[in-house]
């Protein structure tokens, strides 16, 4: 089941990167629109829950807006704002890096005119902080108890597996 829903998920991640990374060319605005998309579909399903045969399902009342923002901001944000604190620490050490891959946003150009003592100190502060918020994600995600991680206890949720149905020809 865990393996499923990484799956899932980076699949997730990837269609949203696909459609998003083009016209906007700024990871911050991917990870807002990523939390979106998951805000968005958690009560129907995302892409990546259709193919890998995986629902959300919440408690019998529902989903309100605070557990479903709750869940959105543990699965999707935070990892999230880890990879972008990587991506803009690795945007100050090379910033030629950053602009090979389409980002040229104003953080690599700050990182540029900061002086050399300082600009190494911050790059390295923010690349220590987002591997800090992507281990903490990866931690949370493999607290699995049967079919519920931490955040899906928080919100109420839990992620199953869709059953097929097989329809017999008569």
């Amino acid at each position: 089941m865990l393996v499923r829903r990484l799956i899932a998920r980076l699949l997730d991640w990837l269609l949203v990167l696909v459609v998003v990374w083009p016209l906007v060319r700024e990871p911050a605005a991917v990870v807002l629109c990523a939390a979106v998309y998951d805000a968005l579909l958690l009560r129907l399903n995302t892409v990546g829950k259709v193919l890998t045969g995986l629902r959300v399902v919440g408690p019998a009342s529902g989903l309100n807006l605070r557990r479903v923002l709750a869940r959105t901001l543990v699965t999707t944000a935070l990892p999230g704002a880890g990879a972008v604190l990587v991506l803009t620490g690795l945007g100050w050490r090379e910033p030629a890096l950053m602009t090979t891959l389409g980002w040229q946003q104003p953080w690599v150009v700050v990182g540029e005119h900061v002086n050399a003592g300082s600009a190494g100190w911050l790059s390295s502060l923010l690349l220590v902080s987002g591997f800090a918020l992507l281990v903490l994600s990866i931690v949370e995600a493999l607290d699995l108890r049967g079919t519920r991680t931490w955040h899906d206890r928080k919100a109420g949720t839990a992620v199953v597996r869709l059953k097929v149905t097989s329809q017999q020809n008569r």
